[in-house]
């Protein structure tokens, strides 16, 4: 049993059952356009089940298969099909390549030396006009003390990702540090301090 395993094994969901605020504001509507999306270090499933009941074909990826299978335990009750995957994020070509339409990362944290090839599967999983968005603590989050990584090395700052970006196909829509408050579960709570992205490949 690894880290994350340990984490989610438990009836309760540690990051809550409602989806990332962020992911609500750009996901509003229902979609019957058999639109695809992937989401990366997915977790117990919250914010793959928001997307399924909005009509995307729902992928996911986690190195934790607790935590996959409480993703299928909500999509059961939610009565909607995803399809969840064991899978490091960090590894390469870890997804089919210019298949999606979206790929979303939320507060999937990796080590340092990951950290590329985790951008490299969120650009390169998308088909070209596809969107990728994610939100993330930045390194001034270790003062908040209200989630994320305790290892500095796995937090971020803007001119760090622009670094990954730079090698990769993509055109920046956003990318911007926010004060901001999150209330998902016992694990992330309060007032933080995280780096939102928003881009296109092309």
């Amino acid at each position: 049993m690894n880290h994350w395993d340990e984490k989610f094994d438990s009836e309760e969901y540690i990051y809550g059952k409602e989806a990332n605020s962020f992911v609500k504001d750009i996901f509003k509507k229902q979609t019957n356009n058999n639109e695809k999306i992937l989401l990366l270090a997915e977790g117990e499933g919250r914010n793959a089940i928001y997307l399924a009941k909005l009509g995307y074909d729902i992928t996911t990826y986690d190195m934790s298969q607790v935590g996959i299978n409480k993703q299928y335990q909500l999509a059961s009750e939610a009565r909607v099909d995803i399809d969840a995957n064991y899978g490091d994020i960090t590894k390469p070509n870890l997804a089919p390549q210019s298949s999606f339409d979206y790929s979303i990362n939320i507060f999937g944290h990796v080590p340092n030396e990951g950290k590329q090839e985790m951008f490299n599967n969120l650009v390169q999983s998308l088909v070209v006009g596809g969107y990728s968005y994610f939100e993330f603590y930045s390194k001034e989050q270790l003062a908040y003390g209200t989630g994320g990584p305790k290892d500095e090395s796995m937090l971020y700052t803007i001119n760090e990702i622009e670094s990954y970006l730079k090698h990769l196909p993509v055109k920046i829509h956003q990318l911007e540090q926010h004060e901001i408050y999150r209330n998902e579960g016992i694990k992330h709570t309060g007032t933080g301090s995280i780096i939102q992205g928003h881009v296109e490949k092309i």
